[in-house]
Parts: C-alpha cells; structure tokens; sequence
C-alpha cells in the first residue's frame, strides 16, 4: 500500500508541473571558499521574461474526488488519498544578452535570480533560479581534446561543478535558500536556439515535509493576494586555469537587487489554481532582431 500511495504521489507531481528539468545529482570533489567581488555589476548576462506563474493552494482542487483511483487487473480496485499539499510553479524565458554570450575572458557565465512570494501578512518563501552558460576547455582525457567548463550541476545542492572539479556553492555566498532550480546551457545549445533559453520550476509544500515547508502552505492557503517580486541577486565568472600548475579564477559579484518585476495574483480560476500568464512572444522577436547575438565568442 505505502508503495502505491508512493507512486500516486510521483503521478500527481507530474500533473502539477508543465516543464520537466533533468537535474544530475553529484558527489562534490572539492568545495571553493569564496570571495566575493566589492563592486556592483550592472550588466547582465540574461533578459528575462516571465512567462508564467501558477500558484495551487490546495491540491486536491485540481481534481473531482479527493482520491486517486487506481484498477488492477485482477479486479481490485484502490483508492488512494491525494496528499495534503500545495505548489507554486514558475517559468521564465532567459535570452541572453550579449554581455552574457561574449565569454571571450572568461570560460562560463552563472546569474542568479530570487523570486520572493509574500503577502499582506508577511513572507511565504523565497526561490531562486540559477542560470548558466558555458563554452568549452581544454582536456586531454577526451577524444576530441576538449570538454564543457560546467561538468555538473545540482539543485538539491545548489552546487556547479567546473571542469577543474572545483565545486561552486552559491549558498555560502547568499546564506540559506528555501528553493533552488539550476539550470546549465551549452554555448552550442544557446547558439542552435538563439540565446531564448526557457526554465521552470518550483517547490511542492506539504504539511509534511517540514517545518518551514508547512508554514508555506498554510501561508498560501490563507493568502488573499499573492504578491511576487523577482530580482537578480549574483552573478559569478569562472576562468579555467591556463595549465595544470595554475588555478582556477572564480569571481562572484553581488548585483543592485533592483526589482525586475512585480506580480499580484489574487483570483482563483475554476480549478482553484492563481494563475499569471504573460504572452511574451512580440518582446521576445524584438529581442532576438535588435540585440541578441547571433555568435558566441568562446
């Protein structure tokens, strides 16, 4: 029974999300204590566009029953509860601007964004979405002589893996995060797709995953309006070392944290989910003709 209630779980997380994200989950070979650069930077490596949020404040809205049925061939029929939880669910479209695409100095680019939700009555939670572009280095060990200068990412971890195994965890620069979404993309990929790279993702809050997690949901459910504020919060540099005597430069530079955009979601539609959408395809084609780049440097 606790296997196929397991698996009733997996279904529904399905159902909730729109966009799946392959994340590879990683063993840290080493970890980088970091030093953080004085100035504020002001150019940014991505121009983002919110596409869509969805917020579900009480999951078994979005079905007729409060149950999963489930069938057997046998002719057994099991109904398996909906667990009490809630979602918020966020997609973005990254275009890279050309300050992010030129790595001429500089072997991968990383820019991190928070997304706080809150309300009247005070903070739900805060996410982030971790973004990164990458060219490739030199490596003896593959058969065409070189590799990404991102090996891994992780966003259980928050963690980037560079091709010198150093690992980057940017939660020692920006403390504890309540969410994380990594993302990583290939110069290749960037360039086969025009620099409009689209990212989702979000957390599943459930009174039973925690403390924190629980008074998300709570604070979800009894929200009127849920306000959303997205910022850009870091940006790191990593230069791959010149030869195996050298080191690698990793230069992390807090941004101005001035708001990108400001949501307000305060209906409900008819499955009980608050939703924003945002048809961004005119900004986007303006983009991709006026400032996008059409090569990447590497």
């Amino acid at each position: 029974m606790e296997k196929q209630i397991k698996n009733k779980k997996r279904m529904l997380l399905y159902s909730i999300f729109a966009i799946a994200i392959g994340i590879a989950t990683i063993l840290p070979l080493s970890y980088l204590t970091l030093s953080v650069a004085g100035e504020t930077q002001n150019t940014p490596f991505f121009n983002p566009t919110m596409m869509y949020i969805t917020a579900i404040p009480h999951t078994e809205t979005l079905y007729d029953e409060p149950y999963v049925t489930t069938i057997y061939p046998n002719g057994t029929v099991i109904h398996s509860e909906i667990p009490d939880t809630g979602s918020i669910n966020v997609c973005m479209c990254y275009d890279i601007t050309p300050e992010g695409a030129n790595l001429k100095n500089v072997d991968a680019k990383i820019e991190v964004y928070n997304f706080h939700f809150y309300t009247d009555q005070g903070s739900i939670l805060n996410m982030t979405h971790s973004v990164a572009i990458a060219g490739s280095v030199p490596d003896s060990n593959s058969p065409n002589g070189i590799t990404s200068a991102i090996a891994e990412w992780n966003s259980d971890k928050n963690t980037y893996t560079f091709a010198d195994g150093t690992v980057y965890d940017f939660t020692k620069t920006l403390g504890y995060v309540e969410e994380s979404v990594v993302c990583y993309f290939s110069t290749e990929e960037s360039t086969a797709t025009r620099g409009h790279q689209i990212m989702g993702g979000g957390p599943v809050l459930s009174e039973s995953n925690g403390e924190k997690t629980a008074q998300a949901l709570t604070d979800l459910r009894n929200a009127e309006t849920i306000y959303v504020d997205v910022t850009r919060i870091l940006q790191v540099t990593y230069k791959h070392p010149s030869n195996p005597n050298t080191s690698s430069v990793i230069a992390t530079t807090p941004t101005s944290n001035d708001v990108l955009c400001h949501i307000e979601l305060s209906e409900l539609d008819n499955m009980g989910r608050a939703i924003y959408e945002n048809d961004h395809r005119n900004d986007h084609e303006k983009f991709l003709t006026i400032e996008a780049p059409m090569a990447f440097i590497p």
